[in-house]
């Protein structure tokens, strides 16, 4: 029989009486990382956690039977799990999510669903979420966000986890990809050298491998020096994108996974006098799944665990007609603001990401503030499943985050194609294309409402 246990936590301290509850079930677990990250990360916020046992974890069991069957030493097929709730009711609205706990000789922490906002370390995040579910005695629960998991050591590591949890994430909000467990992941790791288990790691070309045979095609950007304001750029544009993806640091030999972004350095952004200010350039920080800690932590500017200059590699998971990548369409940009193509005075801010024409169009028609005449032609603009967007805001007005110009690129055409574009338009035009035809219809355009789509806020 399951049984439940109800557990409450009044003060940090009690976090502590887990430790009894959890020898008793696996005497042998290594529980100490597990207590202190509930203790230092979800701290006083939970009031009650549910101790369920026994429980069988997919991910667990997908490598039992592989690697921890075989060994001499006896390791528990079952595993627990804990219910977190930020009161002493079990209701969707308390409800924080949950973590397993598997006999592990390392590190007890297996899977674990969290709602975002119990976590993050930055004042404010913007992250990748999609709704994931758990039961307790056939109560239905939901989280909205990022899988997470610790590393056993053994069958996976910091990659594979970086790995799992992207195409988890991805196979929880569309249709089109495969939930995939941590001992299928490990399994299809392409082979290298020596043995796949134990894992000694894995390099650039095994993690891209990983993601093609999952059905990504993945693209590989590599930072130059720690001033690469390209490579930084790019991996903005992508990460607003809502694509989170592999960040290699090889100083550190280690792997995370980039899920989002932290606020921007608003005081050295009003204080340039560039006529581009790239938003990139004023990131405070990127936020990351750590197999090492609790999710939604951050690579930072400056200090921190991890800064911008651990940063070497990230391998971005693309979906296949996303041809042109993020530092073409800032050049295709430049160009058609240099030139003068459209209409902007003064100092302006420039933010790039991809995202789908449906959901372009679908807040398009909620905009209450978007202009009638461009609302209706980007809803009947012809473009493919995926289109780049250049919002540029009139530096003044991007405390309001308002949009007053864009451009709409098609994210399928060439590297080389000098006029990708399909939409462009400032405060007294609009351009698109029609098929081969170039039309252009004069009206005065107020600024709207930033398009804000596809990363949420925690």
């Amino acid at each position: 029989m399951i049984d439940f246990e109800l557990l409450e936590i009044n003060t940090v301290d009690d976090y502590d009486r887990l430790v009894d509850k959890l020898k008793n079930i696996f005497p042998n677990a290594v529980h100490e990382t597990l207590i202190i990250e509930l203790k230092q990360r979800v701290g006083p916020s939970c009031e009650m956690i549910v101790v369920e046992f026994p429980y069988r974890d997919y991910d667990f069991s997908s490598v039992y039977s592989s690697f921890y069957a075989k060994k001499h030493q006896s390791v528990s097929r079952e595993c627990a799990r804990l219910h977190l709730f930020s009161s002493h009711e079990i209701v969707q609205k308390s409800y924080i999510g949950y973590v397993v706990v598997r006999d592990s000789l390392v590190d007890s922490r297996g899977r674990a669903i969290l709602e975002p906002k119990f976590l993050k370390t930055t004042a404010k995040a913007y992250v990748v979420k999609s709704e994931m579910k758990a039961h307790i005695a056939g109560m239905p629960l939901k989280i909205n966000t990022f899988p997470w998991m610790a590393q056993d050591t053994d069958i996976s590591i910091c990659a594979h986890i970086a790995v799992w949890s992207i195409v988890n994430y991805y196979a929880n909000k569309y249709p089109n990809y495969k939930i995939s467990s941590i001992g299928e992941i490990s399994e299809k790791t392409p082979h290298y050298l020596g043995r796949k288990t134990p894992s000694e790691g894995l390099n650039l070309l095994q993690v891209s491998e990983l993601l093609s045979i999952n059905g990504f095609y993945p693209l590989v950007l590599r930072k130059r020096s720690n001033n690469d304001s390209d490579f930084f750029r790019a991996l903005y544009a992508y990460i607003e994108s809502g694509i989170p993806m592999v960040a290699a640091m090889t100083q550190k030999e280690h792997a995370v996974a980039i899920i989002g972004h932290g606020e921007f350095d608003m005081a050295k952004l009003k204080a340039s006098h560039d006529r581009i200010i790239y938003i990139a350039d004023y990131l405070s920080d990127f936020i990351i799944s750590d197999d090492n800690v609790f999710p939604f932590t951050s690579i930072t500017r400056s200090g921190g665990s991890y800064t911008f200059d651990d940063l070497d590699y990230v391998i971005v998971p693309l979906y296949e007609k996303m041809y042109l990548n993020a530092n073409i369409v800032y050049k295709r940009v430049e160009g058609l603001i240099t030139t003068n193509v459209l209409n902007i005075p003064g100092v302006i801010v420039l933010r790039v990401y991809l995202t789908s024409i449906r959901s372009l169009k679908r807040e398009a028609l909620k905009n209450s503030s978007m202009n009638e005449i461009l609302k209706s032609t980007l809803i009947k603009l012809l473009a493919p499943q995926f289109v780049w967007c250049a919002d540029i805001c009139i530096k003044d007005e991007y405390n309001d985050q308002l949009t007053s110009a864009r451009i709409i690129i098609d994210s399928t055409a060439g590297t080389y194609e000098n006029d990708p574009w399909l939409l462009m338009h400032d405060k007294e035009k609009i351009i698109f294309k029609d098929g081969q035809n170039i039309n252009r219809i004069d009206v005065q355009i107020d600024s709207y409402d930033m398009y804000k789509n596809n990363l949420k806020e925690a």
